[in-house]
């Protein structure tokens, strides 16, 4: 497989963290790849997003568990597409919702998780993306977010509830949310998880 640019790791991680922030998207060399369109992935669509709602119209959205009022999920039929995938692409694009213009299949591998066995196109361009390291910091960032989420994968008893995202992709949006905590570890796992939990509600609360 030939391998793919995935970009300076350090000015990849502002991007995405900006991204998480809703300052703006990402820019993604996806190529002629559609796996995040064909991958059977609920699509969050949030309040705000009118426009996008009316276009997507109610028939193909129900309402999202445990979130805000008013936010909704868009399914995706039976081969796994996206209801708003037509003809080998989106046929809403200018006004895709805003978990779509966020989307960077870079994370997983950032995070060194995989989306799974049932997401192989995703996981086959993962496997693929290559980072580069033009100085230390761009190593050690890498390093941080990485152990961030093995960390949050390995020990889940020490958080609240003893209970953590079971979803891959949410372990590595996670950890690029707190990976400042790897930069300098506090010394027990228990502090670690209060670390963690901390950057990411500060995160959600501030922004980048």
């Amino acid at each position: 497989m030939n391998p793919l640019p995935a970009g300076n790791f350090s000015d990849w991680l502002r991007a995405m963290r900006k991204a998480l922030a809703g300052t703006e998207g990402m820019d993604v060399a996806c190529g002629d790849c559609r796996g995040c369109c064909t991958s059977s992935y609920f699509i969050k669509i949030r309040p705000h997003e009118i426009e996008t709602r009316r276009l997507i119209g109610e028939e193909c959205l129900e309402p999202a568990p445990h979130a805000p009022p008013g936010t909704m999920l868009m399914g995706y039929d039976a081969q796994g597409h996206c209801a708003m995938f037509r003809d080998g692409g989106c046929s809403i694009y200018q006004h895709r919702p805003d978990t779509c213009r966020t989307y960077d299949c870079r994370v997983f591998a950032a995070a060194g998780t995989t989306p799974g066995e049932e997401k192989p196109v995703i996981s086959e361009r993962v496997s693929r993306w290559r980072f580069e390291y033009p100085t230390e910091a761009d190593r050690a960032e890498h390093r941080a977010v990485t152990a961030t989420a093995n960390f949050i994968r390995r020990y889940p008893i020490q958080f609240p509830g003893g209970r953590v995202p079971s979803r891959p992709s949410e372990v590595a949006v996670l950890a690029v949310k707190a990976y400042q905590v790897f930069l300098h570890a506090p010394e027990t796992d228990a502090q670690i998880a209060a670390a963690i939990v901390g950057a990411c509600r500060s995160f959600d609360q501030h922004g980048v």
